[in-house]
């Protein structure tokens, strides 16, 4: 397999990694300053709105109490001409309206006021609400009940502590009206007008956990993002007592065989989400990736994984607390997708050409696919 496709499928790990680590940072802020405020404050990283004939699945929904919520959407990418700037404008116009959000007692409510924070990355932000302000107000069609609030992120790796920083693009106007929460961190003071448009830092010691427990967002997750995660979190469930002392023994390079079924897989990895929502479609991909990657073999719906140990010292010498695991999990997707390039044989590249067609023909919901970070 070629240089470029393998630069292509770490692109695409290193798309939806950031994609969760995103809606992560979200979800631990404003866990941190409104859960115990509110007795029905609810994150929804999963979020599925049926709205007459369509399903909304936004990136992130989050209930506050009666009189507010929000829509997160995360942009990957955001067009430069006046045509793709109004086919994105449609799509995030879907999620205005009286949308009935989950709340911690189970039930959805549609919430008094609710506004829509859609997060894009790159220097190019002031240029992109420069234009989206200039289309609102020319075209009729765009009269916003929910605010659509612009947010720019930047991962800066060259403070001291690396962090995600969220700030306000004050070039699109509108801004977040959860004054009525009345909390001192609320979103309208420290990346509104009030607080002078402050930075939302947020740090890997804040978020890593919830990625941990959480670790895809609210979109299909490519081959290898999620086999890494089955390496890393779920294979070493099935070892029994014998097996771990070995694979602990020999740091973990003795391969040790681990026999899966798609449906048993399944069914782990959504208890150890809490009631998950993975599809056994991504588990079977994710294994598939591993077979052309000559760390598994299929048989039907049951595989044969070649377990063993290969990133054991990978983000020690981090001392930056909550690196470390998302340090390993990276070098294991490099390892992984460079053994796949390596040994993938035709017939198994064929098949996961399959699963991306696939992707391609399900217009179930009405969100945006993955796309590219500036």
């Amino acid at each position: 397999m070629s240089s470029d496709s393998r630069e292509e499928l770490l692109k695409e790990f290193s798309v939806y990694d950031k994609a969760v680590d995103i809606v992560s940072c979200w979800e631990s802020s404003l866990n941190y300053i409104y859960a115990e405020e509110f007795d029905r404050f609810y994150f929804d990283r999963f979020p599925s709105l049926d709205v007459g004939e369509k399903t909304l699945t936004p990136d992130f929904t989050v209930f506050f109490d009666e009189s507010y919520g929000l829509v997160g959407e995360i942009k990957r990418t955001f067009p430069d001409d006046r045509k793709a700037i109004l086919s994105e404008l449609e799509q995030i116009a879907n999620y205005d309206g009286d949308l009935g959000l989950k709340h911690a007692g189970g039930g959805h409510t549609v919430p008094e006021t609710c506004d829509i924070v859609i997060i894009i990355e790159g220097s190019s932000a002031p240029q992109i609400g420069t234009r989206v302000q200039r289309i609102i107000a020319e075209e009729d069609e765009f009269d916003f009940t929910s605010n659509p609030v612009l947010i720019r992120y930047h991962f800066n790796q060259d403070a001291l502590m690396s962090r995600y920083e969220f700030q306000r693009v004050t070039q699109l106007e509108f801004e977040f009206r959860d004054d009525n929460l009345d909390a001192e961190d609320s979103l309208s003071y420290v990346l509104g007008d009030e607080g002078e448009y402050q930075t939302l830092s947020v740090y890997p010691k804040h978020f890593s956990s919830f990625k941990v427990r959480k670790p895809i967002c609210n979109d299909a997750p490519p081959g290898p993002y999620l086999a890494t995660f089955l390496w890393h979190k779920i294979f070493p469930e099935y070892l029994n007592e014998d097996q771990y002392e070995i694979w602990q023994a020999t740091n973990g390079q003795k391969k040790i065989p681990v026999e899966v079924s798609v449906e048993d897989l399944t069914q782990r990895v959504n208890d150890y989400m809490h009631n998950g929502t993975v599809k056994q479609v991504w588990i079977r991909r994710a294994l598939d990736f591993l077979c052309g990657a000559d760390l598994a073999e299929e048989d039907g719906d049951e595989y044969s994984i070649r377990f063993m140990g290969f990133v054991q010292d990978v983000g020690e010498e981090n001392i930056q607390e909550g690196s470390q695991e998302l340090d390993q999990t990276r070098e294991l997707a490099n390892i992984f997708i460079r053994r796949y390039c390596e040994s993938v044989t035709q017939e198994e590249e064929a098949r996961m050409e399959e699963y991306e067609e696939d992707d391609e023909d399900d217009d179930s919901t009405e969100q945006s696919g993955l796309g590219d970070f500036s």
